[in-house]
């Protein structure tokens, strides 16, 4: 059977925590190996994503494999959707794996689908567990121990959201959750009622960041311009968490909430180093889904 990355929650506590001690352990980030030698990646976008293209392509092609890019049309995936049997083993003939983006990926790998190759969501509506662990992991960098360590988030909600509470569960860390009023948390509530995890729920962005170590930009997507000036990161808001709360984006800046240009340019941003541990963390995930990680390095 193939290994899937699909959610946290399915990935579960000794997988998160493997992956998450493994990225933390490699030395050199850009390191080359020949892992991938051979090996194709199909890359499925729906819709693009620079960012999350240039990751996976640079973790694919710095273990010598290669990469296959498609933005597919309404078409295809109408095609996809209506025809999976048939069409999803074919592509075991052509790539070793296969990188969702934008498209829920469960339905690809139902047992009617015979998907023969590892799937891994880089990032759907409800889930993305590559960038949480590897949030998680900048979290481990910069403050080494996550218990008495608390985030929030701060906007709409979005896969990494979700994907966040679930992490709860395996990680000693308490999340705050602070979402606009019209947004519908009812499934976040449930889930953290169901994981019985330090997970907590507050009205304002005011009362969310008070005392915190992480702030979470949420994304933008249903906000209008006046919800904007509220639901907004600026120094103000800052003074009310920690000395050394540090920034990081749920998605790239024009996705996320407003974070005023002094806090991009403050220690406190760590978008680089956000990066850095993707890249690490999709290395890993590589590793993981060919079944070559029973020794931690």
């Amino acid at each position: 059977m193939p290994r899937h990355v699909l959610t946290i929650r399915e990935l579960g506590e000794e997988a998160c925590q493997l992956l998450t001690r493994q990225a933390m352990s490699i030395r050199d980030t850009g390191e080359r190996t020949d892992f991938m030698l051979n090996r194709t990646a199909a890359l499925v976008f729906y819709p693009p994503s620079l960012p999350e293209r240039l990751c996976v392509t640079a973790a694919v092609r710095q273990m010598s494999g290669y990469v296959v890019y498609e933005v597919p049309s309404a078409r295809v995936l109408e095609e996809l959707c209506r025809y999976k049997r048939q069409i999803l083993p074919v592509f075991d003939y052509f790539v070793d794996c296969l990188y969702s983006y934008g498209l829920a990926v469960k339905p690809w790998i139902s047992e009617s689908a015979n998907v023969n190759f590892p799937v891994i969501n880089a990032g759907s509506p409800d889930a993305n567990p590559a960038h949480v662990l590897a949030d998680i992991s900048c979290m481990l960098w910069n403050s080494k121990d996550l218990r008495n360590v608390t985030a929030v988030w701060i906007g709409c909600r979005n896969g990494t959201l979700q994907s966040l509470v679930e992490a709860t569960a395996f990680f000693p860390f308490a999340l705050r959750v602070s979402v606009p009023p019209y947004v519908d948390d009812a499934p976040l509530r449930e889930a953290a009622k169901r994981l019985q995890t330090p997970v907590t729920f507050v009205e304002s962005p005011e009362e969310a960041v008070r005392g915190v170590d992480y702030i979470f930009a949420g994304c933008n997507g249903e906000l209008d311009e006046d919800e904007a000036k509220i639901w907004h990161l600026d120094a103000k808001l800052m003074t009310l968490a920690t000395d050394n709360a540090r920034v990081l984006l749920s998605a790239s800046p024009l996705d996320v909430i407003t974070v005023d240009d002094e806090i991009f340019a403050s220690s406190a941003f760590l978008l680089r180093r956000q990066a850095e541990y993707r890249l690490r963390v999709h290395k890993r995930l590589l590793h993981w889904v060919f079944m070559e990680n029973e020794a931690v390095v």
